[in-house]
């Protein structure tokens, strides 16, 4: 049974859908005002792991995110640099889609704007002054948050501490410091629509709650976000929502991913301490940021630094090689070999188990260093349908943690190294004895034939104390991205990864 850490109940909870077959999801998005932060790319990385393992358990998934395209920051910003709010929030907003293709994160159902829904969001307000739960003061609408009793419920925090920790704005009209904006009348110059208020634009948290509801209505199962989200933005979306509802929950489970902390000080662009995504991704494979991201329990901080990173990117390549490996063994037919049906089963136990956890990647990432130190121990031993069941099992497993592309990068590393040692050889000045040696390599070869007569070449040299051009073809191989190591059971090879190189 799936069980899932329900902030607004402080403990995990067997999951149960709304739906039958079906998981209704909403997940606060970008602000698209400047270029997309690392803490960007995990909000979105957490909840794409979320989605895939609710499609493994065979649920259909409605996943939305929205863009924040009217905000207090988006003005600014666009006031700063003379340029429209509308075309410098579709600009941003398009980098960040084209980053989370490079991040391999699923498209979703749908990525609604603010701005699109002005109508209904001017609904959705008029039902709450109607309702009682809201009021018109100069500068706009508010929500009385004493008019709901549960205020509170998902900061765990009564309205008297809420009120001396939080951030507001001070406006003598407000009936209460916490009572917060639902329509913003317009200023001098910023963009506006009409309402029954007059001209002006929507609060923050309405929006959220507008669309959530417009795609997935009430009740719908698991609205997510940053656990800096928890107060005020997700309180005041529970609050309006179930006040205009009449009823509860308006969002069944409460999912926070913890924030990307750089020397334990949350990344962000107001403390200028962040790593733009973009930039991250021209140095890094995007599979590799991921793995770097689901390194850790989403709910906790992610401290980042390059040294983690270069973890990850070590990982990775194991993962590449080993993963290389195991679908190359399943081209040899073999007749014989050890049973592993047993270990298979247990490891795809262990797998749900993990995910089944809270998402626990962590743990799913050191099962699978586990099953490539089996398999790279017993891979000249393992029965055909051995190797069958447990690529199975993998396949499964990288489709949830959205690493599909581990072994591809293997594949393209063996083209290019085959063009460099090609090259390397033809321009290699050797004796005729060495010569004659090299002259079976040609292109017909694949990249590990060529490894192989090269490394056989070597090995017969050394025989001969030929040790300078045995060295020679120890650092042609090095070159291209080959490493020897010469061992008792004989000489064995790795591969550095093209972007390793």
């Amino acid at each position: 049974m799936l069980k899932i850490y329900n902030t607004l109940t402080r403990r995990l909870e067997i999951f149960t859908p709304r739906d039958e077959g079906k998981v209704y999801m909403y997940v606060c998005g970008l602000t698209p005002y400047d270029y997309p932060h690392v803490g960007h790319g995990r909000s979105a990385v957490v909840y794409d792991v979320i989605h895939r393992y609710f499609e493994y358990l065979g649920f259909e998934v409605i996943h939305i995110s929205n863009f924040t395209d009217i905000d207090d920051k988006i003005i600014d910003r666009s006031k700063e640099l003379g340029i429209p709010y509308k075309e410098l929030a579709e600009k941003f907003a398009a980098i960040f889609i084209e980053e989370l293709g490079k991040l391999n994160v699923k498209k979703l159902q749908a990525y609604p704007k603010a701005t699109e829904h002005i109508n209904e969001i001017i609904e959705m307000v008029k039902e709450l002054v109607d309702k009682g739960f809201a009021y018109e003061i100069s500068d706009g609408v508010y929500f009385d948050i004493n008019k709901f009793s549960d205020y509170g419920k998902l900061s765990h925090r009564n309205i008297s501490e809420l009120r001396s920790g939080a951030r507001v704005e001070v406006n003598p009209e407000k009936k209460d410091p916490l009572d917060f904006a639902l329509w913003k009348k317009a200023k001098l110059g910023e963009p506006s629509w009409d309402s029954p208020w007059g001209k002006g634009r929507p609060g923050w948290h309405i929006e959220c709650s507008v669309m959530s509801l417009k795609y997935l209505k009430n009740g719908f199962d698991i609205h997510g976000g940053g656990d800096d989200l928890i107060f005020p933005h997700h309180e005041n979306e529970i609050a309006q929502s179930e006040a205009c509802a009449g009823e509860a929950p308006f969002a069944r489970f409460w999912v926070h991913n913890g924030m990307v902390e750089i020397d334990k000080e949350k990344m962000s662009k107001s403390l200028k301490n962040f790593f733009r995504l973009d930039k991250l991704l021209e140095d890094y494979d995007g599979e590799v940021v991921r793995l770097f991201i689901i390194s850790i329990s989403y709910r906790k901080p992610l401290n980042f630094d390059l040294e983690s990173l270069e973890n990850a990117k070590k990982n990775y390549a194991y993962f590449n090689e080993s993963y290389f490996e195991l679908k190359n063994s399943l081209n040899e037919r073999r007749q014989e070999g050890i049973e592993i049906t047993a270990s298979v089963k247990r490891w795809r136990n262990d797998f749900e188990n993990a995910m089944n956890d809270d998402f626990n990647t962590p743990v799913v990432i050191a099962l699978l260093h586990e099953i490539f130190k089996f398999f790279n121990s017993n891979k000249d031993s393992i029965s055909e349908d051995g190797l069958i069941s447990l690529n199975e099992l993998l396949v499964n497993i990288f489709s949830v943690l959205g690493l599909e592309h581990v072994g591809e990068k293997r594949e393209e590393s063996l083209k290019t190294i085959k063009e460099k040692l090609l090259n390397i050889v033809e321009q290699l000045n050797v004796s005729e004895l060495m010569k004659a040696s090299l002259s079976v390599i040609d292109h017909s070869m694949e990249a590990s034939q060529i490894i192989e007569t090269l490394i056989e070449i070597r090995n017969n040299l050394r025989k001969q104390k030929n040790f300078k051009e045995s060295d020679m073809i120890r650092n042609l191989l090095k070159e291209a991205g080959v490493v020897l190591e010469d061992t008792k059971e004989g000489t064995k090879y790795k591969l550095v990864m093209t972007d390793e190189q």
